[in-house]
Order: C-alpha cells, then sequence, then structure tokens
C-alpha cells in the first residue's frame, strides 16, 4: 500500500488542530486554497472524508478525528525526536575561545592530538581576546592573558608564564638603554 505525501499529512494536522484552513495556511506560510488541495489530496487518496464543510467552517469527521488522533502522535514524537538529535549535534560542540597570537603559536599545534583523543568532539574555535561574557557569547572555554579581572564564579588555571621584554635588531641593543619600559 503506497501512503499519501507527508505532506498532505501534515497540511492535515494542523488544519485539524486549528479547525480551519486559513489558520493552517497562516501557521504554514501557505495560502488556505495550498491547505485545501492538500485536504483535498488526502481525502481522495484514503477515499473518506475527513472534514465536514459548512458555512465557511470546518468540523473533523469521525474518521478525520481518528486519523487525526495518529497524525498528532506521529508528529509529535517526530518533532522530539528531532529535537534530541539536534541537542545531541550541540552537546558534541565544543566553542572554544582563544586569543589570536596563543591560537596560532600554542593552541593550532595541539589540534591534532586533541582530534585524536577526542574525535566525537567538534571543536569551533573563535580567534578574539579581552574580557568575556560566557552567558551571552555561547563560547563555553576561553584561553586568555591573566590581564584583567575574572569573576569569582568562574573556574581558571594557569597554563604557562607569560614573558613580555623589548625585541629589537641584535646590532642596536644600546639603542634601549635607560629607555623606560
Amino acid at each position: 500500500m503506497k501512503l499519501p505525501p507527508l505532506n498532505a499529512f501534515r497540511y492535515f494536522d494542523i488544519a485539524a488542530q486549528t479547525e480551519s484552513f486559513v489558520r493552517a495556511a497562516e501557521h504554514l506560510h501557505v495560502t488556505h486554497g495550498a491547505v485545501s488541495r492538500q485536504i483535498r489530496l488526502l481525502e481522495a487518496s484514503l477515499g473518506v472524508a475527513l472534514f465536514e464543510r459548512r458555512n465557511r467552517a470546518i468540523f473533523l469527521t469521525s474518521a478525520g478525528r481518528a486519523l487525526q488522533g495518529t497524525t498528532q502522535a506521529i508528529f509529535e514524537q517526530l518533532e522530539g525526536a528531532v529535537q534530541r538529535l539536534q541537542q545531541q549535534a550541540r552537546d558534541n560542540v565544543l566553542v572554544l575561545s582563544c586569543e589570536p597570537t596563543i591560537a596560532m603559536r600554542w593552541l593550532i599545534p595541539r589540534l591534532p592530538r586533541f582530534h585524536a583523543d577526542h574525535p566525537d568532539l567538534q571543536l569551533h574555535l573563535v580567534a578574539a581576546g579581552g574580557p568575556l561574557d560566557f552567558a551571552r557569547s555561547g563560547v563555553d572555554l576561553a584561553i586568555r592573558r591573566d590581564d584583567f579581572h575574572w569573576d569569582n564564579q568562574l573556574f581558571n588555571q594557569k597554563i604557562c608564564d607569560e614573558w613580555i621584554g623589548p625585541v629589537c635588531h641584535p646590532t642596536s641593543p644600546t639603542q634601549l638603554d635607560g629607555q623606560r619600559l
């Protein structure tokens, strides 16, 4: 047995919930004529009337009520499954914000080993520096220099010491003598 198109069932389910082809069309972002055509296609394919049409109003027939109980449950299950899949996809993503120089010099050379150790985890790298609002940015983890105040509620761990100093051409180190750094 060949089933009617899934789209026709979806249009039917929304029309049955809203008890209106016009409201179903608004919900589905189509014309009410498109909803009406899908319902007629479904009724013709099934060989039964699903709606009674009276004075610009629609009412479910007994066959329509029986089918709507099934379509509603199926679409709720489908929506739940899609939500779970999307949540799993988001759960396997780590958003890491890292200062560009640290990313280039320290992080990126270590990424192949990280990916080998964690093949199921997707890393999204955001090159940025400075303070960060974790709640608003969507960032899970940040690598930063420690030159500003962090909220006490955030966990932080020192990775390494940082050395800062002047750099100049080897033949002119005397230009730095007596300079305030």
